[in-house]
């Protein structure tokens, strides 16, 4: 995988199963938790559909009702009401489940004329206004205000871009960053306008964003070519290679009792940073191919990370794994 030159997601999840021979759900696209509870976890999976643990991973139960479509390939959590969930898919638009993923409603009015069979990407909530949502598409992003009531086009200056990867601001959450398979973009006013952020190549799929959830003018981007890091809100772009290759970067993850301590996730496994990404050194025993990393609080060091092989998980911050099965 080594030599992927354009996201996962761009060429399409399916394409990449077929390569690597994958089995039913065995690839975890995407990872959330509960804010108010950090044993209850969420993942997604490529054939699998939706899991749900309420134990820190320790066993799961899988959660279709009402959904069509089983390849999961990004989940948001309500952080004000924990028991509404979205759920984004390839080929069947947005799921809504307001019992904790028990069961599903459809919601794509306004994106199904648009986005049709395409892939939902990214999904990210509001934080101070919960109802509205942001999606990431193959045609761009699109807003809802209602809770997926109705969905509209927020693509001015974006050209309807591949949108890979969301970050909304912690505490502007008017600010967001999309990155796409050109690049990053910028909006400061709810996805009204958009403009593209420097980056040492524009044309770089981003596949990854983050806010620093403690210092929000720090902003990181994995991309295809390695970890950017910028520490002027998105106004200059630096990589930060010391110690890990520039190597196909799917995931990013800050400590939340450390803030300096920073997780990657790869093609070639996960590496680790204790000084806010200036120098990275390759966990032991990584797993390989990362689609998804998560490192939720109040689980004392608890690493979780989804592949293209399954779910894995850390409970000594990344120092040994130990693959967690999601179904029988």
């Amino acid at each position: 995988m080594s030599g992927l030159t354009y996201s996962l997601r761009l060429i399409g999840w399916f394409l990449l199963l077929g390569m690597i021979g994958c089995g039913r759900g065995e690839t975890i696209l995407s990872i959330a938790f509960s804010p108010r509870n950090p044993d209850v976890l969420y993942v997604g999976t490529t054939g699998g559909g939706f899991y749900k643990s309420i134990d820190a991973g320790t066993t799961f139960d899988r959660f279709d009702q009402g959904l069509s479509r089983y390849n999961i390939s990004s989940i948001a959590v309500n952080p004000s009401i924990p028991t509404v969930i979205y759920a984004g898919t390839f080929g069947d638009s947005v799921y809504r489940s307001v019992d904790s993923g028990r069961n599903w409603m459809l919601i794509h009015n306004g994106l199904s004329d648009n986005v049709g069979t395409q892939a939902i990407n990214a999904i990210v909530v509001d934080p101070r206004t919960p109802e509205i949502l942001y999606v990431g598409t193959n045609h761009g992003v699109y807003k809802t205000i209602d809770g997926g009531g109705e969905w509209k086009s927020a693509n001015m200056g974006m050209a309807n871009r591949f949108v890979i990867s969301l970050a909304i601001h912690p505490l502007e959450s008017q600010t967001l960053l999309a990155g796409t398979n050109e690049g990053i973009f910028k909006t400061a006013d709810g996805g009204k306008t958009w403009n593209l952020l420097h980056l040492e190549s524009k044309k770089w799929a981003v596949n990854t964003l983050l806010f620093h959830p403690f210092d929000p003018v720090l902003i990181y981007a994995g991309t295809n070519f390695g970890f950017f890091r910028s520490a002027d809100y998105g106004a200059n772009w630096e990589g930060r290679r010391q110690g890990v290759a520039p190597s196909f970067v799917t995931a990013i993850s800050v400590d939340p009792t450390s803030p300096q301590t920073l997780y990657v996730g790869a093609n070639d496994g996960i590496y680790k940073s204790g000084d806010g990404g200036g120098s990275w050194e390759l966990s032991a025993a990584t797993p390989r191919s990362v689609t998804s990393l998560s490192l939720p609080p109040g689980l004392g060091g608890t690493l979780f990370a989804g592949t293209t092989k399954g779910l894995y998980k850390s409970v000594d911050r990344g120092e040994h794994w130990t693959k967690i099965r999601t179904h029988s």
